[in-house]
Formats: C-alpha cells, sequence, structure tokens
C-alpha cells in the first residue's frame, strides 16, 4: 500500500538461476463491469472504497474520503492534504459486495458519527475466527461480526495503526505507521504491534530512532514456518532528501535481522502453501519473487510500470495469486504443475466523474467462480475485471 504520509510527499509535502516466465493472455474472460455503491454516510464528506478482504462471498473494504480530499486539496494549491481527512467527522464504515450476487449490501457501522474521531476505515482483516478487523489510523482499532453486531474497541491499541496481517495462531500483526503519538515513548518512531485475536496487545517491536530519518513501517507479511516478519516502510528525511522505502525483515522477537534498501520491495506476502511473494522495483520494472519453503525461487516479470504507480496488495486464492496496482491493473500469477507460473493482466476499467479525475485500484479478489474484482477509489466503485479459468 502507498502509505498516507508518502502520499502526503507526492502531493507537495534474485536469486541465481531462476526462471523468468512469458505473459501470456488469459484463458478465457468475462465482460468488464463496474459497480458503484450508494453514500451512506451522515456526515459531510464522500466516502470512496479503500483496502479490503474477502472470506469467499463477501468483499469487506474501507470506506474513507481520505485519498480523494487530498487530490484535490492539492489541485486546489492547498496544504498539509494528507490531514483533510480529519477536518470533517463521519461515520466508520465498512463496505460489503455480494461477489455471488454482484450487488452491494448495506455497510457496517462500527462507529457513528463522532466529533471525537474525524478519522474513517482504512484496512480490513477477514479473520479465520470470522470477526473482521480493521484500523482507522487516527482513531479505535475494533472488530465486528459479518452482520454488523457485536462492535468491539480495543482502547489498548493506541493510533497510527495501519496495515493488518493474520498470523500464526490467529494472531494479528499490525503496522503502527506514525508511532504512538506519544513523544519520548518508544514506540514513537513507529513499530509493529502484534494482537490476541481478543485484541489484547501481547509484543511490540519499535524501529530505534536513528539521526536524521523517521522509519515508518507500512505493508506486512509474517512468514507462517519461520515466523519471521517482513515489514515495508517509507523513511523520511528532515534534511530534504528523497523518501527512502527499506524493507526489514525481523526475528519472531523483533530483532532485524535484515535490512533491504534496493532493489525496492513493493510489497510482500505469503500464500497458504508457506510461499513467499516478494515484488520487487528495479528501474521501473516488476518482478515477483516466489519463493518456495525448501527456498527454491522463481522470478516472474509482470512488466514495466508508471513512474506513480504500486501494487498495493496481495490476495491469494488456491493456486491464483492476484496483484492489484494503484494504476488499476490487476496481475493474475497461477501455479501450475511441476513448479512453474504463468502470468497475465487484467486491466480495470477508468470510471467516470472521478474526483480529479483520478481512479485507484486497491484490493483484487477472487470470487469461487473465478471471476477477478477489485476496489476502485472512485467514490464506492467495485470494478468486475475479468476471469481466471478454474
Amino acid at each position: 500500500m502507498l502509505s498516507r504520509l508518502a502520499l502526503a510527499a507526492f502531493l507537495g509535502f534474485a536469486a541465481a538461476g531462476c526462471a523468468v516466465l512469458p505473459r501470456i493472455a488469459p484463458p478465457w474472460t468475462v465482460r468488464p463491469r463496474l459497480f458503484h455503491g450508494t453514500q451512506t454516510n451522515s456526515g459531510p464528506e464522500p466516502y470512496a472504497s479503500t483496502f479490503g478482504d474477502s472470506d469467499g462471498r463477501i468483499l469487506y473494504f474501507g470506506l474513507s474520503p481520505f485519498l480523494e480530499l487530498a487530490m484535490q486539496c492539492e489541485a486546489e494549491g492547498g496544504k498539509y492534504c494528507a490531514l483533510r481527512d480529519f477536518e470533517q467527522p463521519g461515520d466508520h464504515l465498512i463496505g460489503r459486495f455480494d461477489l455471488e450476487e454482484e450487488r452491494f449490501l448495506d455497510p457496517l457501522v462500527v462507529r457513528a458519527a463522532d466529533p471525537q474521531a474525524t478519522s474513517s476505515v482504512w484496512d480490513v482483516l477477514v479473520h479465520s475466527n470470522g470477526r473482521i478487523y480493521y484500523t482507522t489510523v487516527w482513531n479505535e482499532f475494533g472488530s465486528v461480526r459479518p452482520d454488523g453486531s457485536d462492535v468491539r474497541y480495543y482502547p489498548d491499541a493506541g493510533i497510527g495503526l495501519d496495515e493488518l496481517w493474520e498470523g500464526p495462531d490467529g494472531e494479528i500483526y499490525a503496522t503502527r505507521y506514525l508511532g504512538s503519538g506519544v513523544p519520548g515513548a518508544a514506540d514513537e518512531n513507529g513499530a509493529v504491534v502484534v494482537f490476541g485475536p481478543d485484541g489484547e496487545r501481547r509484543r511490540q517491536f519499535p524501529f530505534a530512532k536513528e539521526e536524521g530519518a523517521v522509519i515508518c513501517p507500512k505493508s506486512l507479511a509474517v512468514d507462517p514456518r519461520t515466523r519471521e516478519i517482513w515489514v515495508n516502510s517509507d523513511i523520511f528525511y528532515p534534511d530534504g532528501r528523497p523518501i527512502g522505502y527499506d524493507t526489514f525483515r525481523l526475528s519472531p522477537q523483533g530483532e532485524i535481522l535484515e535490512r533491504i534498501a534496493t532493489p525496492v520491495v513493493v510489497f510482500m506476502s505469503f500464500d497458504h502453501a508457506g510461499r513467499g511473494w516478494f515484488v520487487d522495483d528495479v528501474d521501473g520494472h516488476w518482478f515477483v519473487r516466489i519463493v518456495e519453503p525448501n527456498g527454491r525461487t522463481t522470478r516472474v516479470d509482470i512488466g514495466s510500470h508508471a513512474p506513480i504507480d504500486v501494487v498495493q496488495d496481495i490476495k491469494h486464492s488456491g493456486n491464483v495469486t492476484l496483484l492489484s496496482t494503484w494504476g488499476r491493473t490487476v496481475h493474475v500469477v497461477r501455479a501450475l504443475a511441476g513448479g512453474a507460473y504463468e502470468t497475465f493482466a487484467l486491466p480495470v476499467a477508468h470510471p467516470r466523474d472521478c474526483p480529479r479525475g483520478v481512479a485507484l485500484g486497491h484490493t483484487a479478489v477472487l470470487s469461487p467462480r473465478g471471476v477477478v474484482y477489485e476496489t476502485v477509489t472512485c467514490r464506492i466503485t467495485v470494478a468486475r475485471a475479468g476471469a481466471v479459468d478454474p
């Protein structure tokens, strides 16, 4: 995911012997289509689809005005555009889209409009226990049942929580992107936080302060075999140097085992087979390193990208992996017999009448019928991108 402060900066503030496989045409297609949801926020801000997760039938996703407000602010020559979301209170909502019937369901209201809560839902996690966990960065970390009942807030979580990952034993890992907000605290510089399914904070691994730099961890993934934690970051330099994007490999106890500056690891994930998926950006070109539990590595070329584009999310479903991009292209990588992989790209249509004319892709998921859907930030939009031969 492109973090909030990285966006703020943008808005003005291989292993030897790896096989590189060709890109192929999709095996079969369905007609692309865009679905538009209804605004239900009781506050003045129109919300848009952001990051999501699926239980197989329902796609759950955050609803937030953050990106659209920030882009509008920048276009108007405003300052501190990344803070525009926090000027107005609004409901904290989790969107829902039925993948089988292709229709929006009423969003889950996890917090009604509150003058003390001006943030919005950012990331969601469909946990194996059936609950939906969510972050709001500036406000609460909480969870809810899929039907909207039994909303719980976890006050011990603190602020600044960004992205979520379910690790071994059902523990919930989160990045604390902005730090705790407490001057002088150990986690002032950002951290990885581990919660139990009950929301109780069990462990926290703060990043040590560095002279002249601020480390902000954003996306994370946990190796189910070794329990090592992979975290990428934004690194800000007050002296005006360009933002850094180092990736860290942490031990289960939070010790830094490896720090990678180049190539930039745009996103990483682990699938149910224990394979690690790492998207490397090499001079404007994306390669996916797929690392088997036995160490065998395959390097898949998914092509060049625009200067301002990023892989936003990775989702796995059986032998199919979907990589969604800000530029609204879903890259499909399918595991074949014998350890080979094939890949093709599904472009997503640009919705009309988007604020500032920009539509951004976020999370792509696969339905049980093999159809690919992606959340798109252009108000509340879900796109049917195409299909994968099951």
